[in-house]
């Protein structure tokens, strides 16, 4: 059988196009190559640390009795799993941001506000004040607050010594619990 010149097999009008799709699909499996090996390389420097409670828990230690574990393989992973989708480094909370500026000074000028706020506050604990650097701008935001209403009352209080303070969103630290808050 003879081609006709104005026929064409499908593979040699659209070959552009799966050569396109085949470069998207390296490109994709390149990804999520990358993306399984970060995994991988988190998931075991976590499994090395929940399953430290697991040999802490075998070694005998003077003054302390003896507990010896029996349990499947499968049980580490499944803890493993357990503490990585519960692990958090903070909650959804409250900042003040009292600083923000740029420029050659602005570190020098964050850090003078720093000095300054904790003199004008003396009793606001020093670890709650986070300097921070994002790109151009260095920011200066203090205390940790669960709720938009206690971060309020504080910045009422702040607002007439720093009048371009805001309140901001931002991830807090876990609050220290006190008697007050836990409930019996």
């Amino acid at each position: 059988m003879v081609w006709k010149h104005t026929f064409r097999p499908f593979f040699v009008i659209h070959w552009p196009i799966l050569y396109l799709c085949n470069a998207k699909r390296k490109k994709m499996k390149a990804r999520l190559f990358s993306v399984i090996l970060m995994l991988l390389t988190a998931a075991s420097s976590t499994f090395a640390q929940n399953n430290a409670l697991f040999y802490q828990l075998n070694d005998e230690q003077p003054g302390y009795g003896k507990i010896t574990l029996l349990q499947d393989a499968k049980l580490y992973k499944l803890i493993e799993a357990y503490a990585d989708a519960n692990s958090r480094d903070g909650i959804k909370g409250y900042r003040i941001q009292i600083y923000s500026g740029s420029g050659q000074n602005a570190r020098a000028t964050m850090q003078t506000i720093s000095q300054q706020f904790l003199k004008n506050f003396p009793d606001f604990d020093p670890a709650q004040v986070y300097p921070e650097y994002k790109t151009p701008y260095f920011k200066l935001c203090v205390g940790d607050f669960r709720s938009r209403g206690e971060a309020n009352a504080f910045y009422h209080k702040i607002r007439e010594l720093y009048p371009d303070s805001y309140v901001v969103n931002s991830k807090i630290k876990f609050p220290k619990l006190t008697p007050d808050d836990v409930m019996e």
